[in-house]
């Protein structure tokens, strides 16, 4: 896109839409499946899902980690919602002419078929997921590939990027973009901008647009 003045880009899960019931059964599901059913299937929702596998099954987690996978592609689009605001909050921002992308670590193709499904694609100049490039997040390589087809030169003034994890402020700072939380505050990161709900983002977004021109 096009003299767009700021690009926004999104994490998915628990920050677009709410998927922690379809995670929280994978989870048990692969515990279960793994004869690990007597361990804590609780997920710091901070955590990245290879750690989370790795603490928790050790050498197995490859094993592991394909157990849940197969677990979320059976149940696509089950157990997922749309967070309260976020289409009045992509329509205000695509108004104003914001480049908008989305970058999860959730596999591609399961990514492109929950935002169509909520009819969410034509917001976005790019969704990329998990195999779209050679490193997910942290790594800065996901969110650059994201921002590919806006002029903007990438920094902090230029190039948000809102999600709810560790991860998605990493991958921020690692790619020299403004890290914003949706939701709560993490231990460690309570000088980052934060915001409970998309109206006080939108707000935010449109006010620092209006202060910077």
């Amino acid at each position: 896109m096009k003299n767009s003045r700021l690009a926004v880009v999104f994490d998915w899960d628990n920050t677009l839409v709410d998927t922690q019931d379809n995670i929280s059964n994978a989870i048990q599901h692969t515990l279960n499946s793994m004869g690990c059913s007597n361990k804590v299937a609780d997920r710091n929702s901070h955590e990245s899902r290879k750690s989370y596998m790795v603490n928790l099954f050790g050498d197995k987690w490859k094993k592991a980690n394909q157990i849940y996978q197969k677990y979320l592609d059976n149940a696509l689009l089950q157990n997922i919602t749309l967070n309260e605001g976020v289409e009045r909050m992509l329509q205000t921002l695509k108004s104003h002419n914001i480049y908008l992308a989305i970058v999860s670590n959730k596999k591609n193709t399961n990514l492109r078929q929950e935002v169509a499904y909520f009819k969410l694609d034509s917001y976005f100049e790019r969704i990329v997921g998990s195999c779209d490039t050679a490193e997910d997040k942290p790594s800065a390589t996901p969110l650059l590939f994201a921002l590919e087809e806006s002029t903007l030169p990438v920094n902090r003034e230029n190039v948000f990027f809102v999600g709810d994890s560790i991860t998605d402020i990493l991958c921020a700072q690692n790619a020299n973009c403004l890290p914003i939380m949706y939701g709560q505050s993490i231990s460690g990161y309570e000088d980052l901008l934060y915001f409970q709900h998309f109206n006080k983002l939108t707000e935010f977004i449109v006010k620092y647009l209006k202060d910077r021109w």
